[in-house]
């Protein structure tokens, strides 16, 4: 099966590519690309961040070598935030034990480097074909909808600054960011100090409309010294 074969009927297939070097990267997008699929490359784990913020994603190619947050690190964290998505590990990683380790950490797919362009073609279009949502144990966050369904079924309606707020802790290592961090985050151009102010508000709120399941109010901790932290796993729908 190629690329090609797969007929999307929810729009372009989206894909980013994480890799650091530049020349490799730009080959694997511009290898990818064609009708009816759309490809971004990113370089470390902060550009993925500012990329799906943008649009989602429905399958990453992922380095393991990457500078700062490795890429082991970014599918784990991917595996639990967006559970429906497609996980490609591309690396110069051999041994039997990191492929045990990749498959591990949520990859669909591990692939070896140098690349086998035509295996990884067929190996993004076979995943783009069989993708099913794969749902958490936890919360179901529906940003488009602004819409939290818990692990009862029950659904609660979010304001557009609940949603995101749920989105970046959950899309964080360990769903856990400093206050300082989710302010710039929810807040980017303007650094205003009403958001800080806010914040607390905010997520008293949030915790009254979870206060519904057992122990919903403590799905949002407060960490001392530092900032928020989710408790439970968020399947997030972009």
């Amino acid at each position: 099966m190629r690329l090609n074969d797969v007929v999307t009927v929810t729009g372009p297939l989206e894909l980013i590519v994480v890799e650091d070097h530049d020349l490799v990267r730009e080959e694997l997008v511009d290898f990818l690309m064609r009708p009816g699929v759309s490809v971004r490359g990113a370089d470390d784990g902060e550009v993925l961040e500012a990329l799906l913020r943008q649009r989602h994603a429905d399958i990453l190619i992922v380095d393991l070598n990457l500078p700062g947050e490795d890429g082991l690190s970014i599918c784990r964290r991917m595996r639990h935030a967006f559970p429906e998505m497609g996980l490609v590990m591309l690396t110069a990683r051999v041994l039997p034990m990191d492929k045990a380790v990749g498959y591990q950490h949520g990859a669909d797919v591990y692939l070896t480097k140098p690349a086998n362009v035509d295996e990884l073609e067929a190996a993004v279009a076979n995943l783009a074909r069989r993708i099913r949502r794969r749902v958490a144990n936890g919360l179901q966050l529906d940003v488009p909808r602004q819409q939290l369904t818990l692990p009862s079924g029950a659904t609660v309606g979010l304001t557009l600054l609940e949603s995101r707020l749920l989105y970046e802790l959950a899309l964080a290592p360990e769903r856990k960011l400093s206050t300082g961090l989710l302010v710039l985050r929810l807040d980017p151009h303007r650094g205003s100090p009403r958001m800080a102010d806010n914040l607390p508000v905010t997520i008293s709120r949030l915790r009254q409309k979870l206060a519904v399941e057992p122990a919903g109010a403590e799905i949002i901790k407060a960490v001392r010294g530092v900032g928020y932290q989710l408790t439970v796993s968020v399947t997030v729908r972009a």
